[in-house]
């Protein structure tokens, strides 16, 4: 029969779903932004001055519990019409709530924002992490596997546009003053959960099957003893290239002899974002053709080498060099973000999530905790942290392969 054999197309993509999802990741992003810039600002005025530290250092702790665990238990109750949409609504309402509050008592200059100020920032990380890694299961759930690095992608561009204007938005924020931030951050929170059930509504929400999936299984697989080693893996990549994604939009800006070939508005980071935004939709479509796990171990090994000439050269890099890594940081963003919602057991794609995003944001907590928040760093401090990070990073994804081909899976 003519055309028997040939590779049967995959379903389409639902972008509705996709850009639901990717609405409230952008969404609560823009949240994160508020939290950031009034943080250190509030603690300060209200007498918290003492808890600067452990606030710098507190969202990286605490998501490397919370989002594994709210991905995990949204993955018991995935296949239920919302098993994740109702964790996702109350996290995320929650988060708005907390938002309204703070900003109807500072409006009113209440005496109750002074001794409640720092649980109540607490509680609001912990329901923004509470709602993201359930919130990304989503794209495993209905995108087919085949597509599943474009859809990824458009994450990687939201991501990378609001991360190359956040200190514009981090500006912006501070000459509206606190209560009209925190309203308009209530807002976002709002319309954000709005896009994703609109999505959600538009959207049928097929498990997928047939060549080239996995064919998700529709209760989560149990876990036992010997199933921890591959979420260890995962959790121990998502450390090491968290550690390659600060060295890159953390340090390397800081770099003690850099001469940055941009304005104070515009730095290396900026730069980076933009063109890792940029170039998302040529990596995804590489990720595609080579593989999710060797698409990440070749963008760590070339993110590596132009990092070490960037480190090596007289003046730190310049305007090719920081180009050339955004695409790169888009390569191995977009990679690892797949592999995380495929490389679990059928079924454990919250968990993925989860481990992925507590594991790069521990990282931002520990290279805070070792170079400083601000200041100049050394490059062979920063070359010491990149060969630890690549080796370890490069390990994983080996053990990672090679536990795949174990199960019988591609």
């Amino acid at each position: 029969m003519p055309g028997a054999s040939a590779r049967p197309e995959a379903p389409p993509i639902p972008w509705r779903l996709v850009g639901g999802v990717v609405g409230l990741q952008a969404c609560l992003q823009l949240g994160w932004i508020v939290y950031s810039t009034y943080q250190p600002v509030l603690l300060q005025r209200f007498g918290f001055t003492d808890l600067l530290p452990v606030f710098a250092l507190l969202g990286g702790f605490l998501g490397l519990v919370v989002e594994p665990l709210s991905g995990a238990l949204s993955d018991r109750h995935g296949d239920q019409a919302r098993g994740r949409l109702l964790p996702i609504t109350v996290a995320v309402t929650v988060a708005g709530l907390i938002f309204l509050t703070t900003a109807a008592l500072l409006r009113q200059g209440s005496p109750w924002i002074s001794p409640g100020l720092p649980w109540l920032m607490v509680l609001w990380v912990v329901a923004v992490q509470w709602a993201s890694s359930p919130n990304l299961a989503q794209l495993n759930e209905a995108v087919p596997l085949r597509s599943l690095p474009l859809a990824v992608a458009l994450l990687t561009v939201s991501q990378g546009l609001i991360g190359a204007f956040s200190s514009d938005l981090a500006r912006l924020a501070l000459r509206l003053g606190p209560p009209a931030t925190f309203l308009l951050g209530a807002l976002v929170l709002a319309l954000g959960l709005a896009v994703l059930r609109s999505g959600r509504a538009t959207s049928s929400m097929r498990f997928r099957s047939g060549p080239g999936s996995l064919g998700r299984q529709r209760f989560a697989a149990p876990l036992g003893p010997a199933d921890l080693v591959q979420p260890a893996l995962l959790l121990g990549l998502a450390l090491a290239v968290g550690g390659l994604g600060q060295i890159l939009l953390d340090l390397l800006p800081r770099l003690a002899r850099s001469a940055p070939p941009t304005t104070e508005d515009w730095g290396p980071g900026s730069l980076l974002l933009l063109c890792s935004a940029i170039g998302a939709p040529l990596t995804a479509r590489a990720v595609g053709r080579w593989g999710r796990l060797p698409s990440l171990a070749a963008g760590i090994l070339l993110l590596a080498g132009v990092l070490v000439v960037s480190l090596l050269l007289p003046q730190g890099p310049g305007l090719p060099q920081l180009a050339l890594l955004g695409v790169l940081h888009s390569l191995v963003v977009t990679s690892l973000t797949a592999t995380s919602l495929t490389v679990l057991p059928p079924g454990r794609s919250g968990l993925g999530a989860g481990l992925a995003l507590g594991g790069t944001g521990l990282a931002g907590s520990l290279v805070r905790l070792g170079f400083g928040a601000s200041g100049p760093v050394g490059s062979w401090r920063l070359l010491v942290l990149l060969a630890a990070t690549t080796v370890t990073a490069l390990v994983g994804c080996l053990l990672l392969a090679g536990g795949r081909r174990r199960q019988g899976v591609g």
